[in-house]
């Protein structure tokens, strides 16, 4: 079965003026995981940066994941907040265990909340069968409970 994922283009900005450090990718909700996607672009000027590169982020790592706007639905942003820290750990422009990534498209607000819709039902699904699976460990065990 072949399915579509949902998917928003992002771009964390350079930070400095000549425009280094620009980073483009896009985030991927999968069944099983949120793949971050991201191009590190050496110059603004360049027209285009390196190979797309892939962080696999599971869900239950994902502590949430919120739409920010400023002047109504002028840049928009999304922030990503993650449990562990580490695997955004490579990526230029994001903070510790966190990433706010600026929305490419105008229209993406709409588009956005549908993601997170979908995103945290796939970290509610993640931790429910986390339980269920610790469940059954423990019943598996002689001598618990």
């Amino acid at each position: 079965m072949i399915t579509d994922s949902p998917a928003l283009s992002f771009e964390i900005p350079a930070r400095d003026a000549l425009g280094r450090e620009h980073v483009e990718g896009k985030l991927v909700a999968e069944e099983k995981s949120l793949q971050f996607y991201w191009r590190f672009r050496d110059r603004t000027f360049k027209s285009l940066g390196e190979d797309m590169r892939i962080i696999v982020l599971d869900y239950a790592n994902v502590e949430s994941v919120t739409l920010k706007t400023m002047l109504g639905r002028w840049k928009p942003r999304l922030l990503v907040k993650l449990t562990d820290p580490r695997p955004l750990d490579a990526v230029p422009g994001t903070q510790v265990g966190a990433a706010t990534l600026w929305l490419a498209r105008r229209g993406g607000v709409a588009e956005a909340k549908a993601f997170i819709k979908m995103i945290d039902y796939r970290k509610s699904d993640a931790v429910a069968n986390a339980r269920i699976a610790r469940m059954s460990e423990l019943d598996d065990k002689p001598g618990m409970l």
